[in-house]
């Protein structure tokens, strides 16, 4: 922590940081640009040798999901898109940002356009082309709402993956916290919340309308780190939470917050159970018999099927386990969903980071073919037409689905754990609670403990 804070504190990080992954992020976006295929076959290969692909899905989303459950939103600090928004909106027309755009229901809605559409549908994830344009689209969208609103307004109402990150920030137990409440209290001119420093590029007030000394939380601090250089006192910093998951009844959620986590819930059983056919077949047995009805033509089958694996049967699920907790704890509709929601958040959490795992470690033979060509095309076509054969490191797979259930096992623990430190609620709640966590992370075990027993099928 002591080295951490020390970087914090001088002017220019993260801004030289910020530079370096600006000019990466270019990069990516070249080597990906107009590659591209209608050979699904092809496609599904050059997810892996495109070295932008290879880089984007494999290996830098897997890290930040990874950091912000363990560390919080430090994947916001080194966004080179952090530093454009506050330099564009230095100079725009800083209007107020809307109600409704506050509410977070745009971003929301955003996140599941690409989970439903842009990845399962339009699979950027596998096609470099649509990957590069896709990263052009957030890049100009945060051009833009920074000319338009004032301060932080991307970051904060637009970004997605900020959203994403800031509620597996939840489970950090470290953050943005003060050192002592009687510092700023005697603080006269509170230069962490000033209005006349909200657009300094170095040293500036918090954009994200936090006031640091009331921070609790982590899903709202982007970690931008700007408090703590502009504090006069050196009274902010990086620290230890008095507060776990567990114990924090401070969390709340608001209903954008909720809708992200249904969608979640959904992709995340998606993630894991699509890594192997059995469970896959399993999973998309509703989707495919949903089509066989005719139901509807207006959308694409794909679509259909995004909808109904991350909207329709995690509404259903959460829905059902809301409304029978809700009996028996008094609770309103809304706030026993908030609970369900946060007592599964430590199970879909560490499931993201088990499928995090099996990506970053089955990838790694792909490295010595997409350094040799970044466009990933010749031996993407040599792996389909059989003359570049990937080797299989069966110990090594078996050892990420172990480390992956043991992950999933802690997230299940944490889970419990809120539920039973959780106050003012009945004990039939609490026992509801924990049937519906268990029901969920026995869909997400049963899977890779059915390849741990029989890795060969």
């Amino acid at each position: 922590m002591t080295f951490l804070n020390g970087l914090y504190h001088k002017k220019l990080f993260p801004f030289w940081i910020q530079i370096i992954t600006l000019l990466f992020f270019v990069f990516i976006v070249i080597i990906g640009f107009d590659i591209s295929t209608d050979d699904s076959a092809l496609a599904k290969q050059l997810r892996n040798t495109n070295l932008a692909n290879l880089i984007v899905w494999s290996y830098w989303w897997p890290l930040i999901i990874v950091s912000a459950v363990l560390f919080g939103r430090h994947w916001c600090t080194i966004c080179p898109m952090e530093l454009v928004t506050a330099v564009v909106a230095k100079f725009g027309f800083q209007r107020k940002v809307p109600k409704s755009i506050k509410s977070g229901w745009i971003i929301t809605i955003l996140y599941a356009f690409i989970a439903i559409v842009a990845i399962h549908y339009w699979a950027i994830h596998r096609l470099p082309h649509r990957m590069a344009l896709y990263l052009i689209f957030l890049f100009g969208l945060s051009i833009l709402v920074s000319i338009v609103f004032e301060k932080r307004a991307f970051c904060s109402y637009f970004c997605p993956v900020g959203k994403l990150l800031g509620i597996y920030a939840l489970l950090a137990k470290v953050g943005i916290r003060i050192k002592s409440s009687d510092t700023c209290q005697n603080c006269k001119t509170k230069e962490c919340i000033s209005k006349k420093l909200h657009y300094e590029i170095a040293g500036r007030s918090c954009t994200s309308n936090l006031y640091p000394a009331l921070i609790e939380t982590n899903n709202d601090c982007i970690l931008c780190t700007q408090c703590i250089k502009v504090c006069p006192h050196q009274n902010i910093e990086y620290k230890k939470s008095k507060f776990s998951f567990s114990n924090n009844n401070r969390i709340r959620l608001n209903s954008a917050e909720l809708g992200m986590i249904l969608v979640l819930t959904g992709f995340v059983v998606y993630e894991i159970l699509s890594s192997w056919k059995e469970s896959k077949e399993l999973l998309l047995w509703l989707p495919e018999y949903y089509q066989t009805l005719r139901i509807s033509s207006l959308l694409h089958a794909k679509i259909n099927e995004g909808i109904i694996l991350f909207v329709l049967l995690p509404f259903v699920f959460l829905g059902n386990g809301a409304y029978l907790r809700k009996i028996f704890s008094k609770e309103s509709l809304f706030d026993s969903w908030a609970q369900i929601s946060l007592y599964i958040l430590p199970v879909i959490a560490f499931a993201h980071i088990f499928k995090a795992l099996l990506k970053t470690v089955s990838r790694i033979p792909y490295w010595q073919y997409s350094l040799k060509d970044f466009s990933g095309e010749q031996y993407a076509q040599q792996i389909v037409d059989g003359i570049v054969v990937i080797p299989k490191h069966e110990l090594l797979s078996f050892l990420i689905l172990i480390i992956g259930l043991l992950l999933l096992l802690y997230g299940f623990i944490i889970g419990i754990r809120r539920i039973m430190q959780t106050t003012n609620t009945t004990t039939s709640a609490k026992y509801i609670s924990i049937v519906i966590v268990l029901v969920y992370f026995s869909v997400l075990a049963s899977a890779a403990v059915i390849q741990v027993i029989s890795p060969s099928l």
